[in-house]
């Protein structure tokens, strides 16, 4: 009797659970019989990726030569066999998948041994964000710009001042100064030489001050580096090429022509091209008139909107409105004895979203771009600019006048919650009063909006990464800013731990790589 209690005493069946390792007897075993389960990584695996389970088959201490497992899972009071598994020397693996949740485990050797459930939990491979709106969601609406003018009659005064809270639309001098767009350069593009082409005629270049060549018509021209001078390799008229360089090359052509940069977004007809050298790279801009000509190329709405059809060409209006004023203000932040410009880039604003989408003649002369200059040229006069100001007492100072695609909404106890949200919320910088939440019910009404809905996969290693707390089951949105943009999302990992996570609108659309931060749920698979 006591070699008996000894023998049982050897028996161990080890079961790994995903809470915690543990140990424990067996659920059921013949005399002199032990089997254990033991899941790889911990238990916890992702809905996509199989985890491989490993049985142990004993007699006496002894690995079984060959038998026969049966996996089995609980279903309700019930145990349904998932798969066999042969068992050689003792042991057997086999893998396993399933949809997120968790599954409990045993193996079984018929009449011979049964082990103790264990459980796997299977988490999201991805969680989908469901969601709608585009943008940063401060200040004016494009899409909702659109249906205001077009299916509620606003003018353009009356947007504007709607989405900037308390600011006023006025007029100002109509400063003849020029822009400077970057439009190939650094930081955001590593080339070291680019090629300038041209539709009819030849380029001037000088080095500022005096003419260094006029090119052959039609010929292209070879921007490139030689230490801090920019070189352009040139096809003259007589047909000979020559190489040029300077610490700035000016770039000029009839008014008719349209030049092209390799790598750039756009094309160019109004004002110059400029190369010089920044970072051992070519950096080009395109100064121009900033009223009208850098305004005549900014590729913010669709031109199509302004046509007869289209019903919105208030809302071009106020577009153009908007991007003065955000030019004037980039305009005027760099300091005119270090030439004005940004010395990172020759430059007061860039082409892409940095400042604003500017794509040139590509915009102006494109199709519809005479619906879109005829907005432009409606905001001027030969003296006086539409801009924005700050308030309607607001007489020198210009408005930051940021703007977005398209507003979305959040629903929840039969509430609908749209709108644009506040500076402070979206960027997390000072408050600023013209840049408050409104509400925009007018943005998912606009025809054609494309950003009623989406949904965008985010995996769990990058939530993972987001909360801290390893695995994670599920994610959900807490806590919202005004108008249903994300605030706080929490997060439950599989070991049952929640952490909530508090960012600004605009820190979770690009955390998560959302078109925008109006969120209405998220999912996991």
């Amino acid at each position: 009797m006591r070699r008996l209690r000894l023998a049982l005493c050897g028996l161990v069946i080890t079961v790994l659970s995903v809470m915690s390792p543990w140990v424990a007897p067996p659920a059921h075993a013949a005399s002199g019989y032990s089997i254990t389960g033991v899941a790889a990584g911990g238990g916890t695996t992702t809905s996509a990726r199989a985890i491989t389970l490993t049985v142990r088959f004993t007699s006496n201490g002894k690995g079984v030569k060959k038998a026969t497992a049966l996996l089995q899972y609980a279903k309700g009071t019930a145990w349904v066999t998932e798969k066999k598994v042969t068992v050689r020397s003792g042991k057997g693996t086999v893998k396993v998948k399933h949809g997120v949740g968790d599954r409990t485990y045993r193996f079984t050797v018929k009449g011979k041994a049964t082990s103790a459930p264990f459980t796997v939990h299977f988490v999201p491979a991805t969680f989908t964000v469901s969601g709608s709106g585009r943008g940063h969601g401060v200040g004016l609406s494009q899409y909702g710009a659109y249906q205001l003018a077009r299916d509620e009659g606003w003018t353009a005064e009356q947007i504007l001042e709607y989405y900037y809270a308390g600011a006023a639309v006025d007029t100002a001098t109509n400063n003849p100064r020029t822009i400077k767009v970057q439009v190939l350069g650094p930081p955001s593009d590593a080339r070291t030489t680019t090629r300038l082409s041209i539709t009819t005629g030849g380029f001037t270049v000088t080095d500022g001050v005096t003419t260094l060549a006029t090119t052959a018509a039609k010929k292209p021209v070879t921007v490139g580096v030689s230490g801090t001078r920019a070189t352009a390799r040139v096809t003259l008229a007589n047909g000979k090429v020559r190489t040029l360089s300077a610490t700035r090359l000016l770039f000029r052509w009839k008014s008719s022509a349209t030049v092209s940069v390799a790598g750039a977004q756009g094309t160019y007809r109004y004002g110059n091209l400029q190369a010089t050298v920044i970072r051992n790279r070519p950096n080009i801009v395109n100064e121009l008139r900033m009223n009208t000509e850098y305004l005549y190329g900014i590729d913010e709405m669709p031109s199509s909107w302004g046509s007869a059809a289209g019903g919105g060409l208030e809302a071009l209006r106020a577009q153009v409105i908007a991007a003065r004023s955000y030019v004037i203000t980039q305009a005027l932040r760099w300091n005119p004895s270090a030439g004005g410009v940004n010395p990172d880039c020759d430059c007061q604003v860039f082409d892409d979203s940095r400042s604003q989408n500017f794509t040139g003649w590509r915009k102006a002369g494109g199709a519809g771009g005479s619906t879109w200059r005829r907005a432009v040229d409606q905001t001027l006069t030969s003296t006086t600019v539409q801009v924005v100001r700050p308030s309607a007492t607001a007489t020198g100072e210009i408005a930051e006048t940021p703007y977005f695609a398209s507003s979305g909404s959040y629903t929840a106890g039969g509430i609908t919650h749209s709108g644009t949200v506040s500076n402070a919320e979206a960027f997390g910088t000072t408050a600023i009063a013209h840049l408050s939440h409104v509400d925009d019910p007018y943005s998912v009404l606009a025809p054609g909006n494309p950003y009623r809905s989406w949904t965008v996969k985010v995996s769990q290693t990058t939530a993972e990464k987001l909360f801290g707390i390893g695995k994670l089951r599920s994610l959900k949105v807490t806590e919202r800013y005004a108008g249903g943009l994300a605030k706080v999302i929490t997060a439950t990992s599989v070991a049952g731990t929640t952490r909530a996570v508090s960012r600004t609108s605009e820190g979770w659309r690009i955390a998560l790589g959302l078109p925008g931060a109006w969120v209405s749920g998220i999912t996991g698979r």
